[in-house]
């Protein structure tokens, strides 16, 4: 029996090692090509990613991702971006993609929302269109609270002109975390288990479920090595507190931002997202935000619209902000 209990350990530290020790997969040529594209931006002391790139536009358009990827979700609609503004910027939220990745940060919305205004001030950006996804549009909430401050108060800052919001939890208590983001939130054992993700796990379980048209196994590689990267699963669970604070700031983002926003807001959903389902999400936006403009893609898109459908999300955003250039008001 002592014999069975040491094999059984030994097996078990060999396991242990395995999960944390295996590397990552390499860069593909393409991932690499989109770090190469980048520079760092100094946020406090924390390095952060971002992307500026000009186009053969007008204005500009931030793009901010979701959880738990990075700026590269929006590699597929680049085309589209830069055909249609003058400055594309995409940035990598401290704990993801290629920015650092500190396993004690206080990670928030709002230390988001801060990265996002102080990049925007360092690159002389003075007003922006926003694109978002997921966490990118709980940011992007925050962000227009804090312009509609800014209004109120007659003060000065960044100036936001539009917002396209993708697939996100904006409805508390009518969003569905996957099972493996549950796990992540649970003090102590949610820091333990992202230590122990594994691409296997990662391709067929939480990540790649939220898919309607599932990526190539490769594009899975490519949101893998970047996760990570710098360690950053072990910063994911740190990265989930927005989960938490969408309940807390339910008034402040949902009924302030959404619902009352000084911007034009259009909604490109994927029905076949079970985080927000068909049966729940469209009925509840146009509940809510009546007089936002949502555009419902295919029933076989999910949660990444922009990756498993560049084309008519591209198209679909493109026609918003022409529209919105349209009905400006001629002086």
């Amino acid at each position: 029996m002592v014999l069975v209990l040491q094999v059984a350990v030994v097996v078990l530290g060999v396991a242990i090692a395995v999960f944390l020790f295996y590397p990552p997969p390499p860069f593909s040529q393409r991932l690499l090509s989109w770090k190469q594209r980048g520079k760092l931006y100094k946020h406090y002391d924390l390095e952060v990613f971002y992307i500026d790139e000009a186009g053969s536009g007008k204005g500009t358009v931030f793009c901010l991702h979701g959880f738990p990827t990075s700026s590269y979700d929006w590699i597929k609609i680049m085309p589209y971006l830069k055909d249609q503004f003058a400055r594309v910027v995409l940035v990598d939220f401290p704990g993801m993609g290629f920015s650092e990745k500190p396993g004690d940060y206080n990670y928030s919305v709002f230390d988001h929302a801060d990265v996002v205004e102080g990049l925007a001030q360092s690159l002389a950006i003075s007003s922006t269109h926003i694109l978002a996804h997921d966490l990118g549009d709980t940011i992007a909430l925050e962000l227009v609270a804090r312009y509609k401050e800014r209004l109120e108060r007659s003060e000065t800052g960044l100036v936001l002109t539009s917002l396209c919001l993708t697939n996100a939890g904006l409805f508390p208590g009518k969003f569905y975390p996957r099972l493996v983001q549950r796990v992540f939130l649970i003090p102590v054992i949610g820091r333990i288990a992202a230590r122990f993700s594994f691409f296997w796990l990662f391709r067929n379980g939480g990540f790649g479920e939220v898919f309607g048209t599932k990526p190539t196994y490769e594009d899975f590689e490519d949101f893998y090595a970047a996760i990570r990267y710098r360690d950053g699963n072990n910063a994911l669970p740190g990265v989930l507190h927005f989960i938490k604070e969408r309940y807390e700031n339910e008034d402040r983002w949902v009924h302030g931002s959404l619902k009352a926003s000084p911007i034009p807001v259009l909604m490109v959903y994927g029905p076949a997202d079970p985080v927000n389902p068909s049966s729940v999400f469209p009925d509840q936006f146009r509940k809510i935000v009546p007089q936002h403009k949502l555009v419902v893609l295919d029933k076989s898109i999910g949660h990444f619209p922009m990756w498993e459908d560049p084309d008519n999300t591209g198209r679909s955003y493109i026609e918003f902000i022409r529209g919105l250039k349209s009905n400006k008001p001629k002086h």
